[in-house]
């Protein structure tokens, strides 16, 4: 893989969808505000384009995000809006939208014991021996009161981009850096309590589709192999419905719940 400074062509006129600008086959333009332009080739060339006098750190963020989750895409791999953790042997990943708390789900498994394995953009291999997460990088991107409710001062962690909120909190100690099998996806939803439920193949299949990373215009350059990327994770691994209420005050009871589903039922299908 080759990382190189360039120019990047990209139309005043064009609005990215969450910093993706266009997409095809082969190459992928990505944008961000304040940060630069990225142009990805057939998954092993990276051109980055800064801009003008921001901090380097964004655009190492953005490549070491967004990015290169275009690219694994363009190597063949499905990568999903989810952030992924060990337990035991295998990965457990936690998928939902923006907001809905996958990076600090999994800084509370981390907290719990296990082993971070991937931030937010979570990359599966599905190459006939059953689906296997690759190791993203150990960095967990957390909104400030997240950070403190895994007892960690957010005013002594770094920004992730230029105005956000949101902080980088490093897992050094605790990251997995192996490729693990995939044990099981949880689908985060929110709930007046805590219920874990097994969703029906359709209903997976859906939720995977739903959330590809850059679904919008990745999806449309390569719409038959994703869809069976899809097939064949959900046809192999249980996924199940996380619903529990928005409260940082039930992290760790909700870490328990996972826990305790994942262990006691880790082959446990779709009704």
């Amino acid at each position: 893989m080759t990382i190189r400074f360039g120019r990047v062509d990209i139309a005043q006129t064009q609005t990215p969808v969450n910093g993706l600008l266009w997409a095809g086959e082969d190459e992928a333009c990505l944008s961000f505000d304040r940060i630069g332009s990225f142009l990805v080739r057939q998954g092993r060339e990276i051109v980055v384009d800064p801009a003008p006098g921001e901090d380097e750190r964004w655009v190492r963020n953005a490549v070491m995000g967004p990015v290169m989750g275009t690219l694994l895409y363009q190597r063949g791999w499905l990568t999903l809006h989810a952030s992924s953790t060990s337990v035991g042997s295998r990965a457990v990943a936690f998928m939902a939208d923006r907001g809905w708390g996958k990076s600090t789900m999994a800084a509370a498994m981390v907290t719990r014991g296990h082993g971070l394995v991937a931030d937010d953009v979570t990359a599966i291999k599905t190459d006939g021996n059953g689906p296997v997460v690759t190791p993203g990088y150990p960095l967990l991107k957390l909104w400030p009161e997240a950070a403190a409710s895994v007892n960690e001062d957010p005013a002594t962690l770094p920004e992730i981009a230029p105005g956000s909120y949101k902080r980088n909190l490093r897992a050094r100690r605790r990251f997995s850096s192996a490729p693990l099998p995939l044990g099981c996806i949880y689908v985060l939803d929110r709930g007046d309590a805590l219920e874990i439920e097994p969703l029906r193949l359709q209903e997976a299949l859906k939720e995977l589709i739903r959330n590809t990373y850059g679904r919008e215009l990745l999806q449309a350059a390569r719409p038959a192999s994703h869809l069976q990327q899809c097939a064949d994770v959900v046809n192999s691994v249980p996924v199940r419905r996380l619903r529990r209420p928005y409260s940082l005050e039930a992290l760790s009871d909700v870490v328990r719940l996972v826990e305790e589903d994942f262990v006691s039922n880790p082959d446990k299908g779709r009704p």
